[in-house]
């Protein structure tokens, strides 16, 4: 019984060793779960942090795409008013020169009638040689 008395005292000597190298070993992964922990809780409270500044983000990116959008049929509008105006403008110029056209075609009538009543005017004023 003094033999199985020994081994039992080995054997309990060398649990009671590894159960202490166990418990080294437990407290040291404790520490560094601790550590990690405390390095989840900075990921996460940065992660929500990003997630407020892309939420921000995407809130400016859509106004953006809403003043752009605005500003593009702005655009359309002025550049379609533009066209109308070139239109009218060059009607305009064919009108002018059509009316420069009339005041020659005038100015030529004009030009006519009066030759034409200063023979009279000359020729009932001069007396006749006969």
């Amino acid at each position: 019984m003094t033999v199985e008395l020994e081994e039992f005292t080995k054997w309990r000597g060398s649990v009671e060793a590894r159960l202490g190298r166990l418990e080294v070993v437990s407290d040291e992964h404790a520490g560094k779960t601790t550590h990690h922990e405390g390095l989840l809780g900075s990921v996460d409270a940065d992660l929500s942090q990003i997630q407020v500044e892309f939420r921000a983000q995407r809130g400016m990116l859509q106004a953006l795409h809403i003043t752009q959008n605005e500003h593009t049929a702005a655009l359309r509008k002025l550049e379609t008013g533009q066209e109308e105006l070139r239109r009218g403008q060059g009607e305009l110029w064919q009108g002018q020169e059509e009316l420069r056209q009339g005041q020659v075609e005038v100015l030529a009538g004009v030009q006519a009638i009066i030759g034409l009543l200063g023979r009279d005017i000359d020729g009932g004023a001069e007396p006749s040689a006969s």
